[in-house]
């Protein structure tokens, strides 16, 4: 189980993984702007295996296409360590429909993806949003309160607008609506996978 941060050490930490110099420096220079955040980098999946367990960042962001082993690799062995499995993954990927780079990415563990070259502000509200989940991940380990169940109505009245929100994007994602850019394919996916996720959430409370 990770460990908590010391009071005083309320920074969150962030793991680049990224072997190209360029692209790694572009990602630090970014969140360090914008999130002040304290960031660790790494040119392999070995190097990123290391530091995840030695420091225990709150999120990692993880180049798929490196040499020796692979993100997919790094992804499947920190997700089975009990040490980094909670750590938030987001997949640094340079192809944008490869889908099934992202399906095998998602069963392997990895939480999130982003498409490079990389948006500033969807870059930001990623890394923003898997922090949070981290914070909350933290907040039920430090209580050791257990995951609380849904009544039948609660399911009802979260799973309605859900599915709503699915079918929308997975509309959007029909010729007969017309085309959609590249960036936005990659959020009406993104919409999709996350309301499925969130689903499988919401049955995991249901059944307790």
């Amino acid at each position: 189980m990770a460990k908590m941060k010391d009071a005083k050490n309320t920074m969150p930490t962030l793991l680049v993984v990224e072997d190209n110099e360029d692209v790694s420096f572009v990602i630090c220079e970014i969140l360090k702007s914008y999130l002040g955040c304290r960031i660790l980098t790494a040119r392999d999946g070995k190097a990123c295996l290391r530091t995840a367990r030695k420091e225990e960042p709150d999120v990692i962001l993880l180049d798929i296409h490196m040499p020796e082993m692979d993100g997919f690799e790094v992804c499947r062995i920190l997700k089975e360590d009990e040490q980094t499995r909670e750590i938030p993954v987001i997949f640094l990927t340079a192809t944008a429909n490869d889908i099934k780079s992202k399906v095998r990415g998602l069963e392997i563990g990895a939480d999130d993806y982003l498409v490079q070259p990389i948006d500033n502000l969807e870059l930001v509200t990623r890394v923003k949003v898997m922090l949070r989940v981290k914070r909350l991940i933290h907040r039920t380990r430090e209580t050791g309160a257990p995951w609380p169940r849904l009544s039948a109505e609660m399911v009802h009245k979260v799973r309605s607008p859900l599915n709503s929100i699915m079918g929308m994007a997975e509309l959007l994602q029909k010729p007969f609506y017309g085309p959609l850019t590249e960036k936005q394919k990659e959020f009406a996916q993104t919409i999709s996978r996350s309301g499925h996720q969130l689903l499988k959430v919401i049955d995991e409370l249901v059944e307790g």
